[in-house]
């Protein structure tokens, strides 16, 4: 099912994470909150959850943009919310396609690992931030804090998908964890003023059955998801599905996470 919704444009029409009452979308106004959202950009924005977010803290005479390389995913952000006032952009992402200080604050969650030359990409974000502008980097934690997806990779090894690439696919999504990693990436992009810290939460998601059908069509999974047989695909569903249910309490799953935050400054004029 999810896979043809995903074919067809239409799986936002049916889950949409922002208006999800199950989601535990906390840590994301936390994060809105301390960078402190008027002028904001955010990179690898997916379907746009943080960028609606912050439209929401920077008000009417604010100015938000969300930008990623995926169309899907930016065709999805204009379809989930058709009245906000965020501006979408598609692009290559290669250099960002905004004046040097355009923005207070610039955002890119969970997508890091997305880019190959990462110095590159946060030497942009500062490029397009004006002094004293605050940048907020947030990268998943090891694979084993965090369960929900601990499970896809063990389902997705049981159901043979090594050679559709999807375990290496899923891993790279956990492989930026380490403080000393982050920081560094942010000092040789000549940013000031750098922390990083672990941020753990208790994340709501729907119950297992849905979940298991929904998270195959999104980052970091659709491509690989797309293009394997149906055979790998229920092998995959039947194996999530039976591992997440312990997490499963009224039709709500409930697991731990963890990630990293890096908060930084550009510096002052």
């Amino acid at each position: 099912m999810a896979d043809a919704l995903f074919e067809s444009g239409r799986l936002t029409e049916i889950y949409d994470p922002l208006h999800d009452d199950r989601l535990d979308l906390d840590p994301y106004l936390d994060l809105v909150t301390e960078l402190g959202a008027r002028s904001v950009l955010d990179v690898g924005c997916g379907t746009g959850i943080f960028a609606r977010l912050a439209a929401h803290v920077a008000g009417a005479s604010g100015r938000v943009v969300g930008i990623d390389s995926s169309a899907v995913s930016i065709d999805a952000a204009r379809r989930i919310d058709a009245t906000s006032n965020v501006q979408w952009v598609h692009d290559d992402m290669t250099s960002l396609p905004f004046d040097d200080g355009y923005f207070d604050v610039v955002a890119c969650q969970y997508a890091l690992h997305r880019f190959e030359d990462r110095v590159r990409i946060i030497e942009e974000m500062r490029r397009v931030l004006g002094p004293g502008g605050r940048l907020g980097i947030t990268t998943w934690g090891p694979i084993e804090e965090n369960p929900a997806f601990a499970v896809q990779l063990d389902a997705a090894v049981k159901a043979g998908f090594e050679e559709s690439g999807i375990v290496d696919v899923l891993l790279d999504a956990f492989s930026i964890h380490r403080a000393e990693d982050l920081a560094d990436l942010a000092a040789k992009a000549g940013l000031d003023d750098v922390s990083v810290r672990t941020v753990r939460m208790l994340v709501a998601l729907p119950r297992a059955a849905e979940w298991v059908r929904i998270y195959p069509t999104m980052a970091p999974l659709a491509r690989a998801w797309q293009e394997c047989d149906q055979q790998t695909r229920v092998q995959f569903l039947a194996r999530a599905t039976e591992l997440l249910r312990p997490f499963e309490h009224d039709g709500v799953l409930r697991v731990q996470a963890s990630c990293r935050l890096l908060v930084a400054r550009t510096r002052f004029a």
